[in-house]
């Protein structure tokens, strides 16, 4: 079905091509805008996530504190360490280092520390004096305080108006950061899922896409090269000899053009094609019959006796030999027409009448009016005009008693016209046609869609007309 030599083959695998290549640049660009979307979305998402859970991690905490020393104010008004101790060790958490609830000067009623063994009994009763403390024991409201990766959260523990001690709570970060950093795994986790899915979408957009394409480019290459296949089924009729084959041109592109072109090139050659066939039948029928004459009248000379019957045979054996010389330049001048105006050819009919005329003792006259004709004189238009003058010729010596002839030759972009007149006897209404040579041109005359009238009014006029551009009727074409 391909061959990869063939037209149809390059030009579909050239659009898949071109087809893969859009795919891939549009993939290409959707993932480049994906990945800088989607870059800005998780530099945001990271933000604002670590942002929200670390002020929901700090309100939790400041809540878990308050909580505390509202717990701590009836044991701390009672000063019942017991019980404080008690409220202290039930609220520490894995996220919490240590629990300190401090006097107003600072010193230490309980403490509990995480992973100390004594959980913090020996620093009951201490007096503690950093800065961190300080700030806690100074403190008239809630007070968060960062230390390394501690959070220090201070609340006092207050009855009505009266500051009773203060309460601090220290978190560690390391929950929380171990919190937010799996939160943002899960997040790069899932955008990179995402644009995996719009990836995928994307090709399968593109496969979706391109499948319809390349069918469209496979029935398009089709109708694109039927033309083209019937081209090369004409070339190979015409080889064969089919020169009626025509192709059906449709489209007006450059296709179309050349499927015209090939109709007027194979036009043109049925038309050469008929015009050798004619322009040999012509010379078959003239030189042939000549030569058929001279044959027959030398074999008919070498019989008989008289030298004068002789003589007068031989005296038309040199007509016959003249005629035939004349036929076969009138040949040679057809064959190459191409090289031949319509100047020269007024000027060899010119010449032939002159010479044909003259020698039986009349008056020749020839006027030519040639305009700017453009089209192309072919062999068998140069042939027939010239036959017509000869058959036109022909019968006014023969029968017309004539003593002058004119001869008209008009070319112009409408028409051909000759018309050859003499000032002979004339014919009859009835002779019109009858006569071999009227016939033969009446027929030449059809041969190029033109016409011929012959008018008797003071002797006889012959009036061949032919249309430009040419028409060939007889051969079932139009030039």
């Amino acid at each position: 079905m391909f061959k990869f030599r063939s037209i149809k083959t390059k030009l579909i695998l050239f659009n898949i091509f071109l087809i893969l290549l859009a795919v891939a640049i549009f993939i290409g660009i959707v993932i480049d805008l994906d990945r800088k979307k989607l870059s800005a979305v998780r530099k945001d998402s990271k933000a604002i996530m670590k942002a929200s859970l670390q002020a929901e991690w700090e309100a939790k905490s400041r809540a878990m504190t308050v909580l505390l020393s509202n717990r701590l104010i009836q044991p701390m008004y009672n000063f019942d360490i017991f019980e404080m101790r008690y409220f202290v060790m039930t609220t520490i958490e894995k996220d919490i280092s240590y629990i300190y609830v401090h006097d107003k000067e600072g010193r230490l009623l309980v403490a509990d520390v995480k992973r100390s063994e004594t959980r913090g009994a020996e620093l009951m009763g201490k007096l503690l004096n950093d800065e961190l403390t300080q700030k806690a024991i100074a403190a008239k409201d809630i007070l968060v305080q960062e230390h390394g990766n501690i959070i220090d959260i201070a609340s006092p523990i207050v009855l009505g108006q009266k500051k009773l001690s203060v309460v601090r709570i220290g978190f560690s970060t390391e929950g929380i950061q171990n919190t937010i950093s799996r939160m943002t795994k899960e997040l790069d986790e899932g955008l990179d899922k995402a644009v995996l899915t719009a990836i995928n979408n994307t090709i399968l957009a593109g496969v979706l896409v391109g499948i319809p394409i390349i069918v469209i480019v496979l029935i398009f290459a089709n109708r694109l090269l039927l033309p083209v296949y019937a081209l090369i089924d004409g070339t190979k009729r015409i080889a064969a000899g089919d020169l009626t084959y025509r192709i059906e041109a449709r489209a007006k592109d450059e296709i179309g053009q050349l499927s015209e072109s090939f109709n007027r090139m194979t036009e043109d050659i049925s038309r050469y094609q008929a015009e050798r066939e004619k322009i040999l039948k012509d010379m078959h029928d003239g030189i042939g019959g000549i030569t058929t004459n001279i044959k027959l009248l030398s074999e008919l000379a070498q019989n008989k006796s008289s030298v004068s019957e002789v003589k007068e045979t031989l005296r038309t054996i040199s007509e016959l030999s003249k005629e035939g010389l004349a036929e076969i330049r009138n040949f040679i001048h057809s064959l190459d027409v191409k090289e031949t105006n319509w100047r020269a050819l007024a000027a060899e009919l010119r010449n032939f009448g002159r010479n044909m005329i003259e020698s039986h003792g009349m008056s020749f006259n020839m006027r030519a009016s040639v305009e700017d004709v453009r089209e192309q004189m072919s062999s068998l238009l140069y042939l027939n005009i010239f036959r017509t003058l000869k058959e036109a010729l022909t019968n006014i010596v023969k029968h017309s008693k004539a003593k002058s002839v004119d001869v008209t030759l008009s070319a112009n972009t409408a028409n051909i016209t000759l018309t050859v007149k003499d000032d002979g006897i004339g014919l009859k209404e009835e002779e019109k046609g009858k006569g071999r040579g009227i016939s033969n041109m009446i027929v030449r005359a059809k041969e190029l869609g033109g016409q011929l009238t012959i008018r008797t009014d003071n002797g006889t006029s012959v009036t061949l007309e032919i249309p430009i551009p040419q028409k060939y009727p007889a051969m079932g074409m139009e030039k």
